[in-house]
């Protein structure tokens, strides 16, 4: 075996290994199941502590104030770096964006605007709380996701796994590791991979679309949390039993009706297809993966190579999205928490609601429905809910819906993900009112209802 072949196995062997136990494999922590990865997230938080909402405003700040300058005077030492390019050349809207970004995150921090604005419901929520999560995620996924999708792991099974991922939810078998990454570590790291995965060429825009808003579940011990914050502990297996069944037939369901399936199957600009999963004739499936899996490991960069790759990419996530995030995010919040808006949008959904003698059904399509918003505010109101049937509703609806503008909708947005705002809340809707029979059918069946 020639020397270049043992380098191979061994980046494969090692890197992958490492990348699955840092992404797949759960460890007891803190008395609960935990991610390595969720592990060193929470470190980075802990370790950063009260500095690090003040960090993050400096470097949307500084990054705004560069972006605009980039854009009305072009900087030479930015236009010669391929990477400082890509993140500092940018349209207008959204330079409008990091800019207002910015001046928002500032404002909640020092303190300066209407109460309504900088609260810890609205304002205060996106900066001290989503805002850090996603930031850390960003860094901890940025550094070490390529050990998961740089060194073959996923091109060794994605053939196995394409004759079962393709004619059931049309999406190829390498995004199994997507979808593990987002039920055993965080929605937020699954969506940042297939965006990133997107973008180099590994999958075309409707399986993009189809990955994220279909397999983007919170994890496990989320679940376990709203569960147990519901009063729910006691019937978990049958909770997350419920979500597992409805997030299949989803899953398998809206790939196959509109908007998603009008999605062009394109690959993104400037990329080509970058994987070929059909096995040649004559040669098995996993012998293919395995020739795959060699290939990408002799052609992946050192570790200190991606590692530095893997920084200017979480740092780019963060130049780019947080300051979406947190406009975005605030916007929603303060129209969940400040107006009757989400009274009026929820009424039809009520009325459907009502039609399956859903207790207080107005008020539970108004708690539903502010879930685009927010995924954790239909919680706190539905927590408040006296009627079991609502609370087990409220929980599983909140976990389904994959879609809520607080991180996952604004990622998307400032993505190149070919998946648009109202297309967006289409399929929130459609998540929604597809799952609302079921989750009642299923809670009635494992004797919870």
């Amino acid at each position: 075996m020639d020397k270049g072949r043992v380098v191979s196995i061994a980046k494969l062997v090692v890197f992958s290994a490492a990348g699955i136990l840092l992404f797949l494999v759960p460890v007891r922590y803190g008395g609960s199941q935990e991610m390595m990865s969720g592990i060193v997230v929470s470190w980075v938080k802990a370790a950063l502590g009260q500095w690090f909402a003040p960090l993050l405003v400096c470097v949307v700040g500084v990054s705004a104030v560069v972006s605009l300058w980039h854009r009305v005077s072009p900087l030479s030492f930015i236009s010669k770096r391929e990477g400082l390019d890509a993140m500092f050349s940018t349209s207008k809207f959204w330079i409008v964006v990091r800019v207002g970004g910015a001046a928002l995150m500032a404002a909640v921090l020092l303190g300066v605007g209407p109460e309504w604005l900088i609260s810890e419901e609205t304002g205060g929520n996106m900066l001290y709380t989503v805002a850090p999560t996603c930031a850390a995620w960003y860094l901890v996924g940025g550094l070490f996701l390529p050990l998961l999708t740089d060194y073959g792991f996923i091109d060794l099974f994605a053939s196995l796994l394409r004759g079962v991922a393709r004619p059931l939810f049309r999406i190829p078998g390498r995004s199994a590791v997507n979808c593990l990454s987002s039920w055993f570590g965080s929605s937020v790291c699954g969506t940042y991979l297939t965006i990133s995965q997107y973008e180099q060429g590994f999958y075309t825009g409707r399986e993009a679309v189809t990955i994220i808003s279909c397999f983007s579940i919170l994890s496990v011990s989320f679940c376990s949390m709203i569960a147990s914050m519901l009063g729910l502990g006691h019937c978990f297996g049958a909770f997350y039993g419920t979500i597992a069944i409805t997030g299949l037939v989803l899953a398998f369901l809206l790939p196959r009706i509109r908007p998603i399936r009008s999605i062009p199957d394109d690959y993104c600009d400037g990329a080509e297809k970058a994987v070929d999963e059909v096995a040649p004739q004559g040669v098995g499936r996993l012998a293919w993966g395995y020739c795959q899996a060699l290939d990408r490991a002799a052609h992946a960069p050192g570790l200190g190579t991606a590692l530095s790759r893997g920084f200017v990419s979480a740092l780019n996530m963060m130049v780019s999205t947080l300051p979406s995030i947190m406009m975005f995010g605030t916007v929603a919040l303060v129209v969940a928490t400040h107006t009757n808006v989400f009274d009026y949008l929820g009424a039809p959904l009520g009325a459907c609601l009502s039609l399956f003698g859903v207790p207080d059904a107005m008020e539970v399509g108004s708690i539903v429905l502010v879930g685009f918003a927010d995924q954790f505010v239909p919680v706190v109101l539905g927590a408040a809910q006296a009627d079991v049937e609502v609370r087990f509703l409220v929980g599983a609806l909140c976990i389904l819906q994959i879609l809520y503008m607080t991180d996952i909708g604004a990622l998307i947005l400032t993505s190149k993900v070919p998946f648009s705002f109202p297309q967006m809340f289409l399929v929130y809707l459609e998540r929604v009112l597809v799952s609302v029979p079921l989750v009642l059918i299923l809670g009635h069946v494992f004797g919870v209802l």
